[in-house]
């Protein structure tokens, strides 16, 4: 750390802040800004316009008997990217150990009482402009920092002191008075809230818009200029780290248009523009859920809650305090969408908004959630939903389908009742480094007639080839009625679901390759494996399947090129489909 010394205006190299007593200045930066090298010449510093805002600072420091004072243009050595990385890591902890911070609003006009000579504390009324001071980055922790904190304007006048003002710049800048008063009480605000104070500012460089908040959020980073946007992702990654608070996913998309996908993670903190009011819900008796950011995506132990038209929530153990006595807690939360490869975030443009927690109620399991989806994970993605089989069942009176078993499970949704295909991936979507198998899924059915059991069933659905190469939806239809089929049905009651099912699902897969292979030579085609009926007890079931390309859709989703198929079983007496004809 270096300090100019007040009197001879010479760099004096210190280890520490708690070492020495200085005066350290908050300002916008402008053209001709002194830097630590013109700073060993002063002849050329005095030459510069910047200049006049260091001598200011140390002649106000020495009157007020300080020997030392910081400034951040000309106190770093910028060429020494180790200095630099340390500057940026531990500049809070600077403005926080100061004796005094001078703010230096230079655009604020001088004005003061004609009769008593006072300087106006109303330059922060709702009604006067915003300076440039409030809308820089890196001011907001120089802003909070500070024990001590004085307010000048363009002729370095007097314009108050942050003690003074606390009403005015909380209403002006949407920080909490608490925190006004003491950054100590940082640790304990909710991250969401803490980034909706930066989600207004701007940096010149698009990485300092996450370096500057280091300090807000107490972690520490290495800087790489270059990296964009992926420097907010870094920093949201070190916060995860230290905090299990899931306000951090309480955020709305801001990009125009708006997509439909994204992972957990904002891309800048105006994503976080209207979450000044988030609180965090601390419950002892239910601790949040612990998380970690992986290679694979967020992994969390929690429950995942149903909402309307039964789509996916993530409950994010935060909300809105109630506006009045007697009004219930806000609880938010995010949409999310199950693919192949675990959840990912929907309609990232709104939150989920709730009183009633019931929809989170039951047993805690691991979940994996995108963190973030850019370019190539975003296209995945979309590619995904744009392979459906969705399944229907139509039973006459009297019947009723129980499902057992569905396999494989990270691409059945339960809610809207379909396997994603991943047609669309498998023919080239996923990039020419990657192979994806045909799609193979089945379910496990047990058939009741008037309470009781009719027959155990295996439905097994898929893409194979028809003689043209192309892809074509099947469906197949088996029961324990048919000897050589009882080990499938057998395996299928031993899996119940659990880790075996990729096993399981080979299995099936060579079961029916095996059952239905031409005895010549000639690969399994399409034309081999078709939509068949069985006949069990006086009752028949039928297969049908039918493109589907709007009506089953649930969601706005890419369409391009949609593969969209509905499965229906028909359940019904034989004797009425044999009257029928």
């Amino acid at each position: 750390m270096w300090l100019i010394d007040t009197s001879t205006m010479c760099l004096k190299y210190c280890t520490s802040p708690k070492d020495h007593k200085y005066a350290i200045l908050s300002h916008t930066w402008a053209d001709e800004e002194v830097t630590y090298q013109d700073i060993a010449k002063l002849e050329t510093a005095r030459q510069k316009a910047g200049f006049a805002k260091i001598e200011k600072t140390c002649e106000m420091a020495s009157f007020q008997g300080l020997q030392y004072a910081w400034i951040d243009t000309c106190c770093i050595n910028k060429d020494s990217s180790a200095e630099l990385t340390e500057a940026i890591n531990s500049m809070f902890e600077w403005y926080a150990q100061s004796e005094v911070c001078y703010a230096y609003i230079e655009d604020l006009p001088s004005c003061h009482h004609e009769t008593l000579g006072m300087p106006t504390l109303d330059w922060l009324s709702p009604s006067a402009q915003t300076y440039r001071w409030f809308t820089r980055g890196w001011t907001l922790q120089e802003l909070i920092a500070p024990r001590r904190l004085e307010f000048y304007d363009e002729h370095w006048g007097p314009r108050g002191e942050k003690s003074n003002l606390l009403a005015e710049i909380s209403q002006h800048t949407g920080i909490d008075v608490d925190v006004l008063v003491d950054s100590a009480v940082l640790s304990k605000t909710p991250v969401a809230r803490k980034m909706s104070w930066a989600s207004g500012r701007q940096t010149t460089r698009v990485e300092d818009m996450a370096y500057c908040l280091l300090g807000i959020f107490n972690v520490n980073m290495p800087m790489i200029y270059g990296e964009g946007e992926r420097a907010f992702i870094r920093l949201q990654e070190e916060i995860s780290k230290e905090s299990n608070d899931l306000s951090l996913f309480a955020w709305t998309a801001r990009r125009s248009p708006a997509t439909f996908f994204s992972g957990l993670l904002a891309s800048s903190p105006a994503e976080f523009a209207g979450s000044g009011t988030v609180v965090r819900y601390r419950n002892y008796l239910d601790p949040n859920p612990e998380y970690q950011l992986t290679n694979n995506g967020v992994r969390m132990q929690t429950t995942i809650g149903r909402a309307e038209l039964g789509k996916y929530v993530l409950n994010l153990e935060c909300g809105i305090s109630p506006k009045a006595v007697g009004h219930p807690f806000q609880w938010l939360g995010v949409y999310l969408f199950k693919t192949a490869f675990g959840f990912t975030r929907i309609h990232p443009e709104k939150m989920y908004v709730t009183d009633d927690t019931r929809i989170w109620a039951g047993n805690r399991s691991i979940v994996y959630i995108h963190k973030s989806l850019r370019g190539r994970e975003e296209k995945r993605v979309s590619l995904e939903v744009q392979g459906r089989m969705f399944l229907q069942y139509h039973a006459e009176p009297y019947y009723t389908v129980q499902e057992v078993v569905s396999a494989p499970d990270a691409l059945w949704n339960p809610q809207d009742r379909y396997f994603l295909t991943m047609e669309a991936v498998s023919q080239g979507g996923g990039g020419q480094s990657d192979m994806y198998p045909l799609f193979t899924g089945f379910k496990g059915l047990n058939i009741s007639h008037g309470g009781l059991h009719l027959c155990s069933c295996l439905l097994v659905c898929g893409l194979f080839p028809d003689s043209q190469s192309r892809l074509q939806p099947l469906a197949v239809l088996y029961t324990d009625r048919d000897p050589s089929c009882t080990s499938i049905l057998e395996a299928i009651r031993a899996s119940k679901g659990g880790e075996g099912n990729a096993a399981l699902l080979d299995q099936i897969r060579k079961f029916v390759i095996s059952k239905h292979s031409p005895e010549t030579e000639e690969p399994l085609t399409w034309d081999h494996v078709r939509e068949r009926t069985v006949e069990v007890d006086q009752t028949v079931l039928t297969i049908n399947i039918s493109p589907n390309p709007t009506g089953a859709e649930q969601e706005r989703v890419p369409r391009e090129a949609a593969k969209i198929y509905t499965v229906s079983i028909n359940i019904q007496p034989a004797r009425r489909l044999r009257a029928s004809h």
